[in-house]
């Protein structure tokens, strides 16, 4: 069976868009609506402090540090840090951890991690 090429032109044409419409659907998620949203209807934000309000706070709570440090290091997973099975990898960030002086924290994301979706569906 032989094509002529008009015919094999026009699907490739619809496969191309096929394809860029599948992919557009998954770059760009529909946005979730809350029922429970829809139902309270929007309410107001809190009434924010007037401007001659002061704190409860009378004096400054001392430091409890004197230096800080944040170290991020994106994707990198917390067992190539702290091993696993007893296996330690970065002996000396686990032993600060462990002696308590600094402090760790694991953020863990669900793929796919897309910033564009979510910055669309907050713009909604």
């Amino acid at each position: 069976m032989r094509l002529g090429s008009g015919t094999f032109a026009t699907c490739c044409v619809a496969i191309e868009v096929l394809g860029i419409a599948v992919f557009l659907r998954g770059f760009f998620p529909a946005p979730v609506r809350s029922s429970a949203r829809a139902e309270h209807g929007a309410q107001p934000p809190a009434p924010e402090p007037s401007a001659g309000a002061s704190s409860n706070w009378t004096t400054l709570p001392s430091p409890l540090f004197s230096k800080v440090v944040i170290v991020l290091i994106d994707a990198l997973r917390d067992d190539f840090v702290f091993g696993s099975k007893g296996v330690k990898f970065m002996p000396y960030t686990t032993y600060l951890v462990e002696k308590g002086a600094s402090h760790s924290f694991v953020a863990e994301a669900k793929p796919p991690t897309v910033t564009m979706p979510r910055i669309k569906v907050s713009w909604l």
